[in-house]
């Protein structure tokens, strides 16, 4: 008996020993079934249905303000983001002065778009004009002064910058697009959780309705609050941890995931194994006709047609009267048009667990 315990111990040990050590910052969720999806919420909910999942790593909060920056500053994405994300960042918006001035020579007071010596020059000034004044129109809401007079070395010199700096570093950043995130992601060595790993590592194995049980508890989440008062800094409610032990699964911000969105995506085989949504095609459309799968294609939405992105998770902003209790579940489906940068959606991002 005893040395059949020994055995069992060990084969533990080894077992615990041959599984892959979480990478900074992520939490492993170990292959296994889970049910997703809810009979009690929206049409888009139904079935609910078994998955089965494959391994993988998640990251344990969403990505933030300090994060998204220095992955903007290293990987010089200034000129191909397309979220406005740093109108809630002056780290961000110094960080574009800093850019624009070493690209013209001269700060945006001074700056003439139609200087250029050529046609192009000038398209290309007109455009950097444009993301230029939005940084600089940013950074004066946010610290309360004429911005527009000073220069990024002026500007990042002011004590209000380097309190705002330190206050915005842990909040989650936002108004990014969906390839804003995925550039991020990549950038990292990592890529954006599927509708289905997001939901597991949300609600666990045992089908919770909210990442801490079956009840609503607005004071475990940043939730059902006035739209004005923005995220809380990532992992502010470590109560409302997920099984997985994953923060902010419900409410701060909204979480952009890879998948597409189809309205009834869920209705599949008995048992889905690692789903990934609806197939989009290369120039970013969902793929037509597809009335098995009803996308949505009577209705447009921004510059692109026929794209719907799925976000999860809920926001901070509380909206009518159950709203917020609705919004948070780990069930609830919504989606955004991938160019869209949203101030009340964010990302977390995930890996595979080889």
């Amino acid at each position: 008996m005893k040395r059949t315990f020994i055995a069992v111990a060990l084969l533990a040990a080894l077992s615990r020993a041959e599984e892959p050590a979480s990478p900074e910052g992520m939490v492993r969720v170990p292959a296994g079934e889970f049910t997703m999806g809810s009979a009690d919420g929206g049409a888009d909910e139904s079935p609910a249905h078994r998955v089965k999942l494959s391994a993988y790593f998640i990251d344990r909060t969403e990505v933030t303000v300090a994060e998204f920056a220095a992955f903007v500053r290293k990987a010089d994405a200034f000129d191909t983001l397309e979220g406005p994300w740093f109108r809630w960042s002056a780290e961000g918006c110094v960080d574009l002065l800093v850019h624009f001035e070493k690209r013209h020579g001269v700060a945006y007071a001074r700056f003439d778009p139609n200087a250029g010596k050529d046609e192009a020059e000038i398209k290309l000034r007109n455009r950097d004009a444009v993301r230029w004044h939005a940084a600089v129109a940013a950074l004066r809401t946010l610290l309360g002064v004429k911005a527009a007079d000073l220069d990024a070395v002026s500007a990042s010199a002011l004590p209000e910058f380097q309190t705002l700096v330190r206050d915005q570093a842990r909040l989650p950043v936002r108004a990014v697009t969906w390839r804003d995130a995925s550039a991020y992601a990549k950038a990292a060595g990592k890529r954006l959780p599927t509708e289905a790993e997001w939901e597991r590592a949300a609600r666990g194995a045992d089908g919770r309705v909210y990442p801490w049980g079956s009840d609503w508890k607005p004071a475990l989440c940043s939730s059902g609050r006035d739209e004005s008062a923005g995220p809380e800094p990532v992992g502010s409610f470590p109560e409302g941890a997920s099984p997985s032990g994953c923060l902010d699964m419900a409410g701060n911000v909204w979480e952009w995931v890879a998948d597409w969105y189809g309205e009834k995506a869920y209705e599949g085989p008995e048992i889905a194994v690692d789903p990934k949504g609806p197939e989009g095609l290369p120039d970013g459309r969902l793929p037509g006709p597809a009335p098995d799968k009803a996308l949505l294609r009577s209705s447009k939405q921004g510059r692109e047609s026929d794209t719907r992105k799925v976000v999860r998770g809920g926001c901070w902003a509380g909206g009518l009267p159950g709203q917020a209790a609705f919004n948070n579940r780990c069930a609830r489906r919504f989606w955004a048009n991938p160019s869209y940068g949203q101030p009340d959606v964010g990302f977390r991002c995930a890996k595979d667990a080889k």
